[in-house]
């Protein structure tokens, strides 16, 4: 067993899962540039705090931010994950929601388009999207429930993100922004 699959679980199993079922919803994975990241949720800030101090054992804390009033870590891996073609780079840690019940574990990947949004969204109408942080000024999020995960769609990467709010100034992020 490597040392991020001690952290977070099985994540090979959890890519196999997502990948089906993310084409078995009908989405054409040539649409994606990239899976620019794994999500692991925790059900307490005791949990985080521990994950995250694990996670630095095995990836770069790129910054922690204040995003819909909760702290999110973003870590880049020191070995990226390579499956099926795809290169995971890095790892999203969000603490839970005040008062949202949180199940610990892998629960999404987010997928950078290779079209825009509207493109992307013209392409897929037949699909029912979360729409909430669609209008989010940087990095926009289309949001979709598959049977077991989710899947979220975004036109720049994770890394890319954190590094825009870092230069921008930018502490605190919520949806609508």
């Amino acid at each position: 067993m490597d040392e991020l699959q001690s952290i977070i679980g099985d994540y090979r199993a959890f890519l196999k899962q997502i990948l089906q079922e993310i084409t078995d919803a009908g989405f054409d994975l040539a649409d994606f540039v990239q899976m620019d990241h794994m999500c692991y949720r925790v059900p307490s800030l005791e949990r985080y705090e521990l994950k995250k101090r694990e996670l630095a054992a095995c990836g770069t804390l790129l910054g922690e931010a204040q995003v819909n009033g909760r702290p999110i870590a973003t870590f880049r891996l020191h070995k990226p994950v390579h499956f099926e073609g795809w290169r995971i780079d890095t790892v999203e840690l969000p603490a839970p929601k005040d008062g949202v019940k949180t199940k610990e574990g892998l629960e999404h990947v987010e997928m950078v388009l290779y079209d825009d949004m509207e493109v992307f969204l013209q392409k897929y109408s037949d699909k029912s999207f979360e729409l909430q942080a669609a209008d989010r000024s940087i990095n926009p999020e289309i949001v979709f429930r598959l049977p077991t995960y989710t899947v979220k769609f975004h036109l720049l990467n994770l890394p890319t993100v954190v590094y825009l709010e870092r230069k921008l100034g930018i502490m605190e992020v919520r949806t609508g922004q």
